[in-house]
């Protein structure tokens, strides 16, 4: 039974790491597509979901 929960953890950590990179690229590509010329609005958004996915997964990270 402990190997099921430690895999169960494991998992979950993994998902916690993936979302931080995901988070992490978001941003990357919103500051790019600001210096690019694709638009303020579009880096905006970019931006702020990468912000937000990196708050969210940290948080979680930090819970569990």
């Amino acid at each position: 039974m402990e190997d099921e929960q430690r895999l169960g953890r494991g998992r979950y950590l993994a998902y916690q790491i993936i979302g931080i990179v995901v988070g992490l690229a978001l941003i990357a590509f919103g500051v790019v597509a600001f210096f690019a010329g694709g638009g303020p609005f579009v880096a905006a958004i970019a931006a702020i979901g990468g912000t937000l996915a990196v708050i969210v997964s940290v948080v979680d990270l930090v819970r569990s």
